[in-house]
């Protein structure tokens, strides 16, 4: 079902690949079977070790390893499907994170013998995620930034403090009222326009 896994593109970035692999457990012996993907992703090459259950667990983050057993134990259970995002350390020390989707089929005396599924290196592609989203929050100030610099005047002027410290009671207000920082701006430039600075202020 999982056995041409090992070129997924995760499309979150043109020519964006994201190492993959398959796995297969034998509930009994507690063997697996790992593609040259599962090997990729754990820093591990085909023949450097016998890949195991307890080695698959080892790896896991130290954070992560409740919810992934706990996912499995579910599945032993008369078996079924699941999915998780958590993080696993190379062999080199190296965070990765990866999304698994795990698949049990149980047997007509809901014995479990089997367990497949595949794994998805999504690191690379979060982190572009993360760098867009610091990019926008850039570009949304300095695109805003004439409208910020006015709202701070008003600030600095009714209390009496320098230009950081009026910055910073309109990235505090940002925060707690949990709206972006240049429509703070704009809400006190507004008020300053209609008569009502005071009033809008003092609720900053």
């Amino acid at each position: 079902m999982w056995s041409k896994l090992d070129t997924y593109l995760f499309p979150l970035e043109p020519s964006t690949v994201c190492p993959s692999g398959t796995f297969d457990l034998n509930v009994v012996t507690g063997q697996m079977e790992w593609s040259e993907g599962m090997f990729g992703i754990h820093g591990l090459k085909r023949g450097e070790v016998v890949p195991t259950f307890e080695l698959f667990m080892a790896h896991k983050h130290p954070l992560d390893r409740e919810p992934v057993r706990a996912l499995w134990a579910d599945l032993l259970i008369g078996g079924g499907q699941g999915a998780l995002l958590h993080r696993v350390i190379d062999v080199r020390g190296r965070e990765r994170r990866v999304f698994s989707a795990v698949q049990a089929v149980a047997r007509a005396s809901d014995a479990v013998e089997h367990i497949s599924g595949f794994m998805v290196d999504v690191t690379q592609s979060l982190r572009i995620e993360s760098q867009h989203a610091a990019s926008e929050a850039i570009e949304g100030v300095y695109e805003h930034k004439a409208l910020i610099e006015q709202a701070k005047g008003i600030v600095m002027a009714l209390r009496g403090v320098d230009g950081p410290a009026a910055f910073q009671v309109l990235a505090t207000r940002s925060q707690h009222a949990n709206v972006k920082l240049h429509l703070v701006a704009e809400e006190l430039v507004n008020a300053a326009a209609n008569g009502k600075v005071q009033e809008v202020l003092a609720g900053y």
